[in-house]
């Protein structure tokens, strides 16, 4: 498949758009974010969304200066300590030193008095990591804008509910995910108990759409030297004969295209229940997302939907 791709698509760097919340979830999905990008030092985007605060606390502390002095701040600023933990979970992994450039900017937000602020660390070779403290009416609209203006190849977000009590923004409540995942034109990972070394179980239905899930993920895979594995449920023995030739169509065009299946199977019973079941041995489910911006009551009734909601784990929706 890279034997397609344009020059322009080889000189692009890859994108990863990481939300964070201050949940141990979120840096599980940072972590594995290390773990896609490394081989290709792509740009990491750290994200953490606040509503609009028009009686912000600063405990008396000018906010040009704690703008001009944002990592700095001994201060707990809203967003500020989850994305400096952020930060140094990139230095302690060795994907961001502390020599790279930097550069802050800010951009006012009316009725805010902090706005949006960024810093930008870039590397000698051009590798990016931004730490991004966002307005936004809601976190969901908030990190679908950023997503379409970052344009990035995959968008890492959690569904935990164990968020500090320090930080107050409750930004991947079951709810925001799934319009986030349900809405977004990008991939989207949607942590839930993220572990790595598990592979990837590419769940596979006989349509096209999952077929080209499966092959897009192989290739995101390979980035992050993750194992594959091939999966389709039969309704009964009859359609087993079937669910064989579908993996087996996949497995060809993989491997043909270079990249390796660490395995297969093909179970019997009702779809949601077998993958869900299934697909807590593997680090994810990858399913097939349909782009449904706007038309999330035909989402709700789908397989997909459905095994998100259902999920023990972590789940793609590949796009």
């Amino acid at each position: 498949m890279d034997n397609d791709m344009t020059e322009n698509d080889k000189a692009r760097r890859f994108k990863v758009l990481v939300c964070i919340d201050g949940s141990k979830e979120s840096y599980r999905g940072l972590r594995y974010a290390v773990r896609l990008g490394s081989n290709i030092k792509a740009d990491i985007t750290l994200l953490y969304i606040r509503q609009v605060d028009k009686e912000l606390h600063t405990g008396g502390l000018d906010i040009r200066m704690a703008r001009e002095n944002m990592l700095e701040w001994g201060l707990e600023m809203p967003g500020m300590t989850s994305l400096k933990l952020a930060r140094d979970i990139l230095i302690e992994d060795g994907y961001l030193d502390e020599d790279w450039r930097t550069i802050t900017s800010h951009v006012d937000i009316q009725g805010d008095p902090l706005g949006d602020n960024l810093v930008e660390y870039t590397s000698k070779e051009g590798c990016k990591v931004t730490l991004k403290l966002m307005v936004s009416p809601s976190p969901d609209l908030g990190i679908l804008d950023e997503g379409e203006m970052g344009d990035y190849d995959v968008t890492i977000l959690s569904a935990s509910d164990d968020n500090t009590q320090s930080e107050k923004n409750l930004m991947f409540s079951g709810s925001v995910s799934q319009v986030v995942a349900t809405e977004s034109a990008k991939t989207v990972i949607v942590a839930k108990a993220l572990e790595e070394n598990h592979g990837h179980l590419l769940c596979l239905s006989g349509s096209d759409a999952s077929f080209n899930a499966a092959m897009r993920d192989a290739v995101l895979a390979s980035k992050c030297n993750c194992p594959i594995f091939l999966f389709s449920v039969a309704s009964d023995e009859s359609k087993v004969e079937a669910a064989n030739s579908i993996i087996a169509k996949a497995r060809t065009a993989i491997e043909a295209a270079g990249y390796p299946i660490a395995g297969e199977k093909v179970a019997i019973g009702d779809t949601v229940e077998q993958i869900v079941e299934e697909g807590q041995n593997y680090s994810l489910i990858v399913l097939s997302g349909e782009h449904q911006r706007g038309f999330r009551r035909f989402f709700k009734s789908s397989l997909t939907y459905h095994i998100l909601n259902s999920a023990k784990n972590s789940v793609m929706l590949n796009r």
